[in-house]
């Protein structure tokens, strides 16, 4: 109603309720579109980071509801509740990080560093979870022990050189 409103003052009233009027449906639509306008300017040059994060969720629900449906605890209800879970967690720490990235304006290494382990975090979130049900349902044998060691350290400690399996040099 505040909407109509506001819309037929645009039209009929006097020329200051007529720009009011304008101003207070203008505003929103304005502030919508240019938000919109950044989010997709945004998806677009991230394409590549947002399919690998969706596909690892997608793998990770695969496998998930594979491992449950084994051990016979599958529900339908739980199995949906964690993929929207998991889905939006995604969403909202991929938002909070990339707002991290932007608020470090200078390009240097330390921007470098966070925009890198910020992305590998919000991957591995879900790729984690499946590899680690790939795990389990190959009989602990795929991935191999070493490799599950060093991404399960990396996702404890986050640093890069964990999933090398090299040591920091002093």
């Amino acid at each position: 109603m505040f909407f109509i409103n506001n819309l037929v003052l645009a039209f009929t009233g006097s020329l200051s309720a007529k720009l009011k009027s304008l101003l207070i449906i203008s505003a929103p639509a304005g502030l919508i579109a240019w938000l919109f306008e950044k989010v997709t300017s945004w998806t677009i040059a991230n394409g590549d980071y947002i399919v690998l994060v969706l596909v690892a969720i997608v793998i990770d629900h695969i496998l998930g509801s594979i491992f449950h449906l084994q051990i016979k605890d599958f529900e339908v209800k739980k199995n949906l509740k964690g993929l929207v879970i998991k889905i939006s967690l995604c969403i909202a720490m991929g938002f909070l990080f990339e707002g991290i990235n932007h608020l470090i304006a200078e390009v240097s290494i330390v921007k470098s560093y966070l925009l890198i382990v910020m992305r590998l975090a919000v991957f591995l979130y879900p790729a984690f979870s499946a590899i680690k049900n790939a795990y389990i349902l190959s009989g602990k044998k795929f991935p191999p022990p070493a490799l599950m060691e060093r991404i399960t350290k990396f996702n404890n400690t986050l640093d890069l050189d964990d999933l090398k399996g090299k040591t920091p040099q002093s």
